[in-house]
């Protein structure tokens, strides 16, 4: 996406790294240049906002799931081998003298070295 270019003294587009003309502002060489630059801008954003909603989806079927079956508590390698991914929260909270509070959408949880447990909803 970025082109190095290593002069100083000469401006150039961040698309394709040609030299830029005309105004002191201009940041693309022409029209498609621009176009690619922000459509791959809005592929990346649209790819990493999927990817984590994917993740926090999947988290919250999971927690779904153990809270119809009344499962306050679930050792965290069967949590693990289900998909579930400690690292995608929308919430963390920390007590004092408590373990942390973790919260995905309106599930709440607290998480230890080897355990999910206090699992209820809003």
């Amino acid at each position: 996406m970025y082109k190095l270019i290593n002069d100083d003294n000469e401006r150039h587009c961040l698309e394709c790294g040609e030299p830029l003309y005309g105004r002191p502002d201009k940041k693309f060489c022409n029209i498609s240049c621009r176009s690619k630059y922000h459509g791959d801008l809005r592929r990346r954003h649209n790819m990493l906002y999927s990817k984590t909603m994917g993740n926090l989806q999947r988290n919250y079927e999971i927690l779904e799931h153990l809270y119809r079956l009344n499962s306050l508590a679930c050792p965290l390698r069967e949590l693990l081998e289900m998909g579930f991914k400690t690292d995608f929260v929308t919430h963390r909270v920390e007590k004092k003298g408590k373990h942390l509070e973790y919260r995905c959408f309106d599930f709440i949880y607290n998480l230890s070295d080897n355990k999910l447990f206090n699992l209820r909803r809003l």
